[in-house]
């Protein structure tokens, strides 16, 4: 071997020794996480209705708009999220939101907006909006992460069982500032009864902006439905 490509392998091992790295796709060591395995495993999913969760494009669609997400909420997409969410890996949001807005067909906008972090989270930052960081940096749309928040004694989300997620009132988001006239690209981690997202969009339009798109990482699937029947 090389002298030079030694002293890099023999640096590299040393750095895992020290630092120990894996990716949790390919195995390579003293690398946390490889874009392209990260991207070789995501399955995006055809555009779903943000109010009822079926298929974009029915006529029950008329006054909704459309969502994409990049991939099912199971394995390891959904062990990378709670990593992101949960071991402070917040590098990670920036690549997942760029995996995600590679792979939406997107209508024109002027902001992106990310579901806010609950009053009541014990976390120090945001997911949803390193997500929307990645979005904004790939898409070249600013980002926005003060507009939405949650209402004063709304309960945590990670608290609420289906139906509680589901009947979500609408005006458990709030707006602090007028988007008037703008084209809103809402952003979350995951889609699990489509109800944070009805709040977000009904309190964008309450402060005169129009939402054109919602984007998540990932799609939570319940036992009741098919997602092979989205492709249909």
């Amino acid at each position: 071997m090389h002298t030079a490509l030694l002293f890099k392998e023999i640096k590299r091992i040393l750095t895992h020794l020290v630092w120990p790295q894996v990716c949790p796709v390919c195995g390579k060591i003293v690398e946390s996480y490889c874009f392209e395995c990260i991207e070789s495993i995501i399955d995006p999913l055809p555009p779903f209705c943000l109010e009822c969760g079926g298929k974009y494009g029915v006529p029950c669609c008329k006054d909704s708009v459309p969502c994409f997400a990049a991939t099912i909420h199971d394995g390891l997409p959904r062990d990378l999220l709670l990593r992101l969410k949960y071991k402070n890996i917040k590098f990670l949001g920036v690549i997942l939101g760029k995996l995600v807005a590679q792979n939406a067909c997107l209508p024109s906008a002027d902001l992106i907006v990310p579901i806010p972090l609950h009053k009541r989270s014990t976390r120090e930052y945001n997911q949803t909006s390193l997500i929307g960081q990645g979005i904004s940096e790939a898409r070249k749309i600013k980002l926005d992460d003060s507009i939405l928040v949650w209402k004063k004694n709304r309960p945590n989300q990670t608290d609420m069982h289906g139906i509680q997620r589901a009947t979500l009132p609408l005006d458990s988001i709030i707006s602090k500032s007028s988007v008037r006239n703008k084209k809103i690209i809402l952003v979350d981690d995951v889609y699990t009864t489509g109800g944070t997202m009805r709040a977000a969009k009904a309190a964008i339009e309450d402060s005169g902006g129009s939402v054109v798109a919602a984007l998540l990482w990932s799609r939570r699937i319940s036992s009741s439905e098919n997602e092979l029947s989205w492709f249909v």
